[in-house]
């Protein structure tokens, strides 16, 4: 996702912020997991998440299938994490951001695919 649909998507949804019970400005703030996209099926053996974000974020987060929360590295205008280890299977990926002003909210859960091996070429065994 780009930023134009990023600013597009932000006009549709609203975001909860945790602790305040108030509801986050369409517009105001928000973080987006771009990659992998929602479906996506990974074939790689290390994987780097992207998350777009919108507002005075100071920090981002990410978890996947609910595991501890990992900090996220902030570069070129995108929020990075940097993933590898895993094994094949379902997944499920949610981002929490945090405010300059101590608001925290989290995202929608993106889930993706690992399925390692497929759409790689298999190296070609020879005859001893």
């Amino acid at each position: 996702m780009g930023i134009a649909k990023l600013i597009k998507s932000l006009s549709k949804r609203k975001t909860v912020a945790h602790g305040s019970g108030d509801a986050v400005k369409t517009g105001e703030v928000c973080a987006i997991l771009d990659h992998p996209q929602q479906g996506e099926r990974i074939t790689a053996p290390h994987y780097t998440f992207r998350v777009g974000t919108f507002g005075d974020i100071a920090r981002v987060e990410i978890s996947i299938n609910k595991g501890p929360w990992q900090p996220c590295r902030n570069s070129v205008g995108y929020w990075w994490y940097d993933w590898s280890g895993y094994t094949g299977g379902r997944y499920q990926a949610v981002v929490k951001a945090q405010t300059r002003a101590d608001q925290v909210f989290t995202s929608e859960p993106c889930k993706f695919q690992v399925a390692l091996g497929i759409g790689r070429e298999q190296p070609k065994k020879t005859k001893s």
